[in-house]
């Protein structure tokens, strides 16, 4: 029996949401009332405090494409429920039956799923979804530099089935956020099983949203494991982690890949994040995104106050401080509600200050420039990689300059994540793409280049941590700084950055076309 590698649960500020996790909860408190009960007293409601209208959880079967033939006939399969859905279709995030509300921001209104009425998601109940894609390989598939293509050429379905899980907050206002997330994933498994599975397997990926409620993330997650028997979790895009860590760490059963929202996924041996941890990485990812882009060292910090989390950041910052030369002049607590942020753009320009370190929403942070454009204060403004995604661009005018962290190289412009842009243009056309699509892809490359050779028949879970553990400072062709896992606690194995500039449009990185990573002070590599 694998013994249970000893676990160190974080404190303090650790223990709190991170930057990601201040999004999210950004994103609820602007959309509604608001909250201003912390993180701990939402999880002391059981799950009582959730999406309105929310049921049961909803399990989202990705299944292996039947055959090439069927796949590209155009003819329908009849998923769970009786719903017929075309098998040669791609797959757009879930067709819909009206129960409760998605994408509540207006720039994701204009973005429905296909076949789907806007302002719906799909009916809280297991369905099983053909991927649609052909059985033999794409002409032309890309792969990283320097990896290894699973079974090229080979059948999906000469192996015995992998079954992968994935689930996090999806629909409703929080789906504004992780929204890359989900439909990278599905984009994913689609490619890899065109490509011909992993190792030979084919892939069977199952999802289903948390809606952030803890206690449906414990229902779903031992659903998964007791009865869908998933050998590992790919991508987690929950700010409800730490609700069933403990409970994969008694099973043994890996993630694979986070979005970051929750420092646990730091922290917890079970959990493999081999992007920016959620906790000190983040924390160093503002400080280093500023410096190496711009020489302006008096910054200002910009924090809500519709919950605990944001000040608790803001000071995180703070205790960084002084480094490099970077001191905070100016800081305010402002609401997301404000229409306006002519008073603190004001005093922040009396200040001195150059650089807007900003924990607010999007939304928040496009009247926050406008503020401050119309007195004619023009700072250059900071935020962290939730940002860093399409829905940023209806503002890019009155955030050209914006400073951002990428947890990889920049998902919209860098050649090395062309098959990710590929891909969700094949699979997932119509659905939003960021950081966070491009880190769940990236999660998804390491499981099928570097841990697929460790699976064998039939797949289990102790072969996937074998896979983990026998990483060493894997780059994974120039999409990871070199990390590898230790057995405990994960937060060493990244705290590095692609520092990432908002210019016409576009995602670019600090230092054009070298897309070089840059570190916490102090840090190496595992195992270096």
């Amino acid at each position: 029996m694998r013994a249970k590698p000893p676990h160190r649960r974080p404190h303090g500020v650790s223990r709190r949401l991170g930057p990601l996790g201040l999004a999210i909860l950004a994103a609820v408190t602007s959309a509604a009332c608001g909250s201003r009960l912390d993180r701990g007293q939402l999880e002391a409601t059981g799950g009582a405090l959730q999406v309105a209208g929310a049921t049961s959880p909803a399990l989202d079967r990705v299944s292996t494409p039947r055959s090439e033939s069927a796949a590209n006939s155009g003819a329908t399969a009849p998923a769970a429920g009786g719903q017929a859905i075309a098998a040669g279709a791609p797959l757009d995030g879930g067709t819909a039956t009206a129960t409760t509300t998605r994408r509540s921001t207006a720039a994701d209104a204009a973005r429905p799923a296909p076949g789907a009425s806007p302002g719906t998601t799909p009916a809280p109940a297991t369905r099983s979804v053909p991927e649609g894609a052909p059985s033999n390989p794409s002409p032309g598939r890309r792969t990283m530099p320097g990896s290894v293509n699973p079974a090229p050429g080979g059948p999906v379905g000469a192996g015995s089935e992998i079954v992968i899980g994935s689930f996090g907050a999806e629909s409703g206002i929080l789906g504004a956020v992780t929204g890359p997330a989900p439909p990278a994933l599905r984009a994913w498994s689609a490619a890899v099983n065109a490509a011909g599975g992993v190792n030979g397997h084919p892939v069977r990926l199952v999802m289903a949203d948390d809606n952030a409620d803890p206690a449906r993330t414990q229902q779903i997650v031992r659903q998964m494991v007791e009865r869908d028997k998933v050998i590992a979790f790919l991508n987690e895009y929950s700010f409800t982690l730490e609700a069933v860590t403990g409970y994969l760490e008694q099973r043994q059963v890996p993630i694979i890949g986070s979005i970051g929202a929750e420092p646990i996924a730091d922290h917890s041996p079970i959990v493999f994040h081999p992007l920016v941890g959620a906790d000190t990485g983040q924390a160093w990812g503002f400080l280093l995104t500023v410096a190496a882009q711009t020489d302006q060292k008096h910054l200002g910090l910009i924090y809500c106050r519709e919950t605990v989390a944001c000040g608790v950041q803001a000071q995180s910052i703070k205790h960084l401080l002084p480094w490099n030369g970077l001191t905070v002049v100016y800081e305010a607590q402002v609401s997301l509600a404000q229409p306006d942020y002519t008073a603190e753009m004001l005093q922040a320009q009396r200040a001195g200050a150059e650089v807007l370190i900003s924990l607010v929403d999007t939304a928040s942070l496009g009247r926050m420039a406008e503020s401050a454009h119309r007195q004619g204060y023009r700072p250059t403004y900071a935020g962290t990689y939730n940002l860093n995604q399409d829905l940023i661009f209806p503002y890019a005018d009155q955030l050209e300059g914006l400073l951002l962290t990428s947890r990889s190289a920049p998902w919209d412009t860098s050649p090395k994540l062309a098959a990710y842009r590929d891909d969700m243009s094949r699979y997932q056309p119509k659905a939003p793409r960021g950081d966070m699509g491009s880190g769940a892809f990236i999660a998804g490359q390491l499981f099928a280049e570097r841990i697929g050779p460790f699976i064998g028949e039939p797949p289990t879970s102790a072969q996937v941590l074998d896979g983990l553990y026998s990483l060493k400072q894997e780059r994974l062709g120039g999409l990871l700084p070199g990390v590898a896992f230790e057995h405990g606690d994960h937060s060493r194995t990244n705290q590095c950055v692609v520092p990432t500039r908002l210019t016409r449009g576009r995602f670019v990185a600090h230092d054009g076309a070298a897309e070089s990573f840059v570190c916490a002070p102090g840090w190496k590599p595992v195992g270096s």
